[in-house]
């Protein structure tokens, strides 16, 4: 009886460690990344362009168009990309010229 306790605390505490370890080795939850981030512009059109884009991560460009004659403002978005390189775009309307570029994250 004795030497069945011993074997089962024995057992326990091996399982233990064992289970121990399966924690301490697990790895940490992946960081979702956006870098070499930048916009840019050409005529009517604005653009976002991340270089890096990883774990999830998505990205798009949000253009503010102005409208020359009545002075109005409107915003448009491009599409989000997840892909390193891609490049989100969006153009203002003709009669319309470009007032602000910036983009959009989600990480």
């Amino acid at each position: 009886m004795v030497d069945t306790i011993r074997r089962t605390a024995k057992a326990l505490a091996v399982g233990g460690l064992v289970t121990a370890g399966l924690v301490l080795a697990a790895p940490g939850s992946a960081q979702a990344a956006l870098s070499g981030c930048s916009t840019n512009y050409s005529g009517r059109t604005g653009t976002a362009k991340c270089t890096t884009a990883t774990n999830g991560s998505s990205f798009r460009v949000k253009v503010v168009c102005y409208k020359i004659t009545s002075g109005q403002t409107r915003t448009i978005y491009g599409t989000w990309k997840t892909t390193s390189g891609a490049t989100s775009s969006a153009s203002c309307l003709t009669g319309e010229e470009i007032d602000d570029v910036t983009i959009q994250k989600v990480v």
